[in-house]
C-alpha cells in the first residue's frame, strides 16, 4: 500500500508541475530580466530529468513536459519585449490577472491533490490493496484432468451447507451422497445418503448406494450392514443389476462362492456376448472355480490377450508365526502406486495356507473402471487380519512389495514381517 501512495504522490507532483508553470510565470520586467526566465526554466528542466531518472515520468511524459516548457519560454521572452519599460499596450485587466497569478497557483497546487484523494476514496477501493496482500494472488485455474476443480469442491460445500438448514430434502442428500461419491469421500456419503435413507425408506437402487459407500469408506468390506442391505436391495428388485454386481463380491467376502458366481451369472446372461463387461465376467466366474455357461462359441474364447497378471508368493516372517492360529484372515491385494489406495485386484485365504502362491489378475478387480492393466506400477501387499475385516487395524499383521510392473506377468514375493501398531 505504501508504493501505491508514493506512486500517487510522484504523478501528483508531476502534474502540479505542469499545471503550475504557466501560473507562476513572471514577467521579466517585474523579476530581474531574461536570466532569471532562463534559470527558472533549466531548474525546471532539471527537475523533470530528475523524476525520469528515478522512473516517476515516463519518456513521453518528460518529452510532452519539456516540449511545454520551451513554449513558456518562448511566450515569456516575447511578452518581456512586448513590456520592456511599461504596461505600454497592456490592458489594465491583463495586468491585474497576473497579479492573481500567485494565488490561483496556490489553489491549484491544494485543490488537485485533495480533489484527487477524496474522488478515490469515493470511487475507488482503498482496501482493495491491503486485501490482496493479506488475501495473496488468486487460485491458479486447476488444468484440465487435473483433480477436481475447486469449484466443484466449493458447489459440493454449498449444497452441504444448504441442507443443515433443509434436512428433508431427500433429493439434496441424494445429491449430496453422489458428488462424494464422485470426490472419493466415501464417509460422507455414506452419511448423505444415509440421511435419504431416513427420509424414503428402502429401495432397491438406494440401499445399494449406501452398502457401496459404506463398503468403501470400510476398506471395500462388504461383511456386516453393507451385505445386509445388498440382500435387502436384491429381495425388493432381484434382477437389480448394481446390487447382483456388489452382491456378488460380498458373497464372496463371506466364503460363498457358488452364490457369487449365481450373481455373476446373472449379470452375463444380460451382457453382449462379444463386450467388456462379458469378458469380465466370465473371468470372475472362472476365478470362483465354476466354469462359465456356455452361451455360444463368443463364450468359449479366453480372455483377450494382454490382460496383467502377477504371481504372488506370501510367506510370514518366523518370530510373527508363533502367534497364529491359522484361522485368521489373510488378505492378498495390488494397489496402483501412483492411483487411490483402493486395490485393483484381491483375494481372501487363511492365514493357515501360508506359504502360498496365488494369482492376481483382471478377473479380481473390484470393478470395470479399475484393473491390473489400467495400471503401470503397483504394490502387492498381505496381511494378515484376527477380525476378518478388509479395514487395516490395530495388531493386524502386514507386508508390502517394491513396486512392480503390473504387466510383467511376473512374480513378485511377499514377506509380512510387521505388526500395525
Amino acid at each position: 500500500m505504501i508504493v501505491f501512495w508514493l506512486s500517487a504522490l510522484a504523478l501528483i507532483v508531476v502534474t502540479l508541475a505542469i499545471l503550475l508553470s504557466p501560473l507562476l510565470r513572471t514577467r521579466r520586467g517585474t523579476t530581474g530580466g531574461g536570466d532569471h526566465t532562463l534559470e527558472v526554466y533549466r531548474s525546471r528542466i532539471a527537475a523533470l530529468e530528475e523524476e525520469h531518472r528515478v522512473g516517476a515520468l515516463a519518456d513521453a511524459d518528460l518529452a510532452q513536459a519539456r516540449a511545454e516548457l520551451a513554449r513558456e519560454l518562448l511566450a515569456d521572452s516575447g511578452a518581456a519585449a512586448g513590456d520592456d519599460g511599461g504596461p505600454a499596450g497592456r490592458p489594465a485587466a491583463t495586468l491585474r490577472r497576473r497579479g492573481s497569478g500567485p494565488w490561483l497557483a496556490i489553489a491549484v497546487g491544494v485543490g488537485v491533490p485533495l480533489l484527487a484523494i477524496a474522488l478515490y476514496q469515493r470511487l475507488g477501493e482503498p482496501g482493495a490493496l491491503d486485501a490482496r496482500v493479506v488475501a495473496g494472488p488468486p487460485p491458479a485455474a486447476s488444468p484440465a484432468g487435473d483433480g477436481v476443480a475447486p469449484e466443484v469442491e466449493a458447489m459440493v460445500a454449498r449444497l452441504a451447507e444448504r441442507l443443515r438448514s433443509e434436512p428433508g430434502n431427500s433429493e439434496g442428500w441424494l445429491l449430496l451422497g453422489r458428488s462424494y461419491m464422485a470426490l472419493e469421500r466415501y464417509g460422507e456419503a455414506a452419511d448423505a445418503y444415509a440421511a435419504a435413507h431416513d427420509l424414503l425408506g428402502d429401495s432397491a437402487g438406494l440401499l445399494t448406494d449406501l452398502a457401496e459407500a459404506e463398503a468403501l469408506r470400510d476398506g471395500q468390506n462388504f461383511l456386516g450392514m453393507p451385505g445386509e442391505r445388498l440382500e435387502t436391495a436384491l429381495r425388493l428388485d432381484p434382477a437389480y443389476p448394481k446390487a447382483l454386481w456388489l452382491g456378488a463380491f460380498a458373497a464372496m467376502q463371506r466364503g460363498d462362492g457358488d452364490l457369487a458366481v449365481h450373481r455373476w451369472r446373472s449379470l452375463l446372461e444380460r451382457q453382449p456376448a462379444d463386450s467388456e463387461a462379458a469378458d469380465v465376467l466370465r473371468g470372475l466366474i472362472a476365478n470362483a472355480g465354476a466354469a462359465p455357461p456356455p452361451p455360444g462359441a463368443a463364450t468359449e474364447e479366453a480372455p483377450p490377450p494382454g490382460t496383467a497378471s502377477l504371481t504372488v508368493n506370501v510367506t510370514v516372517a518366523d518370530a510373527l508365526v508363533t502367534g497364529l492360529d491359522g484361522t485368521e484372515t489373510l488378505f492378498i491385494f495390488a494397489r496402483s502406486v501412483d492411483g487411490p489406495p483402493m486395490p485393483l485386484a484381491a483375494v481372501r485365504r487363511r492365514a493357515g495356507d501360508l506359504p502360498l502362491t496365488v494369482t492376481l489378475d483382471d478377473s479380481m478387480a473390484m470393478g470395470p473402471a479399475g484393473r491390473l492393466s489400467d495400471a503401470d506400477r503397483v504394490i502387492v501387499g498381505a496381511r494378515i487380519s484376527s477380525t476378518g475385516t478388509a479395514t487395516p487395524r490395530s495388531g493386524d499383521l502386514q507386508g508390502f512389495s517394491t513396486p512392480v510392473a503390473a504387466a510383467d506377468g511376473g512374480t513378485v514375493s511377499v514377506v509380512i514381517t510387521e505388526q500395525i501398531p
